[in-house]
């Protein structure tokens, strides 16, 4: 009888709890049951969440939509109002129209504002007296005593240049240039000009004496003689003419000669097979090489 007394009450045993100092003891239900008190503290994870699902709730809606609103209908009705307004407006301006004097007394607007200064800013386009060569002859490099004489023909290639005489328009200031007008694109004479590889380049030398050796002016230069074992001494680049641009082109101005009425150039080319032939007829429409200066 006390043996199973005594092992029902050995079969009823308690929890161990380890504490710091590392020894047993037995915890009783109550302890058991309740928290610890860390856990009870404010910063555990259940409040935090807590504050945090308050932070998230929904705040008190703004007031900004409601002004808006007011806002929008405030303006609504200004505008109906001013269109309500304006019948009656119109028709006393129209019953009491302005005197010529209340006119006057208005601020009206320049309607130039700007103009005067616009005409000072643009520039007067320039105009040019124009020359047409009254003499021209060719020669040939390659065939340095041939002699072709005066005439119409001009011809310039890398074997061959065109000797022109150009007299000098008598008024206008002191800017000369040489300019190339092409032909027409769909007239008749636009056959006359033959045209072969890059005339890009074709250089405009001034001619400034006759020899080195016998001292004259260019007026006596006998161009029925002339070849190119008899060719003027040559003096400056004058510039440099695209045959290839549209509407023309035409050399940067230059001094125009002071001491003498004419001027005589070389035109040839540099340009490996550069061919350009024409005859400069004084008849509409013209088209060549001309010699102009700029008016005044």
């Amino acid at each position: 009888m006390f043996s199973s007394k005594a092992k029902s009450s050995s079969s009823k045993y308690a929890p161990l709890a380890l504490h710091a100092d590392d020894e047993d003891s037995i915890a009783t239900p109550e302890e058991r049951s309740f928290p610890d008190d860390d856990h009870s503290s404010p910063s555990s994870p259940s409040l935090v969440a807590s504050d945090n699902i308050a932070a998230l709730a929904p705040s008190k809606p703004s007031q900004l939509p409601k002004l808006i609103l007011y806002f929008s209908f405030a303006l609504a009705l200004l505008s109906a109002v001013n269109v309500a307004l304006l019948p009656a407006t119109l028709s006393k301006y129209q019953a009491y129209p302005f005197s010529d004097s209340e006119l006057e007394a208005l601020p009206h607007g320049d309607a130039r504002l700007g103009l005067d200064r616009a005409a000072k800013m643009i520039h007067p386009p320039q105009v040019y007296h124009h020359a047409w060569p009254d003499r021209i002859a060719r020669v040939s490099r390659k065939l340095k005593s041939a002699v072709w004489g005066q005439g119409v023909q001009v011809y310039v290639t890398v074997e061959d240049s065109t000797i022109m005489h150009f007299p000098i328009p008598s008024t206008g200031v002191n800017a000369c240039a040489l300019s190339w007008r092409p032909p027409p694109e769909f007239s008749a004479r636009a056959k006359d000009l033959t045209t072969k590889g890059d005339i890009t380049e074709i250089e405009v030398w001034q001619l400034i004496a006759p020899s080195a050796t016998v001292s004259s002016t260019m007026d006596e230069l006998d161009y029925d003689t002339l070849s190119y074992s008899t060719l003027p001494v040559r003096g400056e680049l004058l510039g440099v003419l695209d045959l290839t641009a549209k509407p023309n082109s035409t050399t940067l101005e230059f001094a125009c000669p002071s001491e003498a009425d004419s001027l005589t150039v070389e035109m040839r080319c540099q340009r490996v097979a550069c061919h350009v032939s024409f005859k400069q007829n004084d008849m509409a429409p013209s088209f060549g090489f001309e010699l102009v200066r700029r008016r005044e």
